[in-house]
């Protein structure tokens, strides 16, 4: 079943759930809110939020506010110091000093994350590359996961910014998730071309290091919403197959059409629907594997809040999460 986000640890970050009135802050946050208000005497003050993926936490800072707001914005990451108090019942931060953070920050900290290590899913990534016969695929495997971009961005971006897998890692959890099944679809299916079907699942949403923007919030880069993961991808690939001695013209079409199939239906974004046995087998494993995340996501969700039954959204039903025994 896919992995659910879960709070990273190993670090000494404090975070927004674990804040006590009283409590003094000195740590790095998102900057959430960031208003300019005027008081009675005419001096400026700022009404804040701060948030790490935990939560969020109201907070004002008194003094220094013109100086401040010349600093940092709401969506900058900024390092806080500052006491834990209350106003109107509620717990927030009174600030003494805010200013851009230095330090490096780690996303996982500010947004959800896979409960799975991107190091070790990268390797793992690796390892099954290594199990490509084919030279010319193997190659253009080698040529991508091997470069800088593609290891930051596969290891950081989410699958998607709602639906599935949304979360830091998620496109390495989805991407793993679908290579594995292809896998075992290949060995009960011997007709199909096994290093075809792997590389069309290892790169299938490879232009979503690309469409998608992750490292304060979720969305979409202005080339993503523009352009779309599929042309991204199948552009800079082009490129990488251009610079690989003798690749076969015709592997390469047929390489292509994986990718450009794997949505399966034109509504559904596909510019072409699947032809080959593989792309027929990409696509539904894709699909499954973004589907039984989304209800792994409605049950868990569920279960934190007592539901006996789950709702997902994205599905538009609800799924009975209780066993066959559990009446």
């Amino acid at each position: 079943m896919p992995q659910q986000p879960t709070l990273p640890t190993g670090n000494n970050k404090r975070f927004v759930v674990d804040l006590a009135v009283g409590e003094r802050v000195r740590s790095t946050f998102l900057l959430t809110r960031c208003d300019v208000r005027t008081r009675q005497s005419g001096d400026s003050y700022l009404v804040l939020e701060i948030s790490d993926k935990s939560g969020r936490i109201g907070g004002r800072m008194w003094d220094n506010a013109e100086e401040t707001v010349a600093r940092v914005s709401a969506g900058d990451y900024v390092w806080v110091e500052g006491v834990v108090d209350t106003w109107q019942s509620n717990a927030q931060v009174k600030v003494d000093l805010m200013r851009p953070a230095d330090e490096e920050v780690d996303p996982r900290d500010f947004l959800p994350a896979s409960s799975v290590d991107p190091e070790e899913m990268y390797a793992e990534l690796l390892d099954l590359v290594g199990t490509v016969k084919n030279p010319h695929l193997r190659s253009l495997l080698d040529k991508t996961f091997s470069d800088p971009e593609i290891i930051r961005g596969f290891q950081r971006a989410p699958a998607g910014i709602k639906l599935h897998h949304a979360y830091v890692g998620g496109l390495l959890e989805h991407t793993l998730s679908v290579v594995r099944l292809a896998d075992k679809v290949a060995s009960h299916y011997d007709f199909l071309d096994r290093d075809l079907l792997l590389a069309g699942a290892f790169l299938h949403d490879l232009g979503k290091v690309w469409e998608l923007s992750y490292d304060q919030s979720f969305g979409y880069t202005d080339e993503g919403r523009l352009v779309g993961h599929l042309l991204m991808e199948t552009e800079w690939l082009s490129k990488r197959i251009d610079e690989i001695e003798g690749f076969p013209p015709s592997l390469r079409n047929h390489f292509m059409h994986l990718l450009a199939s794997h949505h399966g239906l034109h509504e559904h974004g596909a510019p072409v629907t699947p032809v080959r046995p593989e792309a027929l087998v990409l696509h539904y494993v894709d699909d499954l594997d973004s589907k039984m995340a989304a209800i792994n996501v409605a049950i868990a969700e569920a279960t934190a809040s007592g539901d006996a039954d789950a709702y997902s959204p994205s599905l538009g039903r609800r799924i009975v999460r209780r066993g066959w025994d559990d009446d």
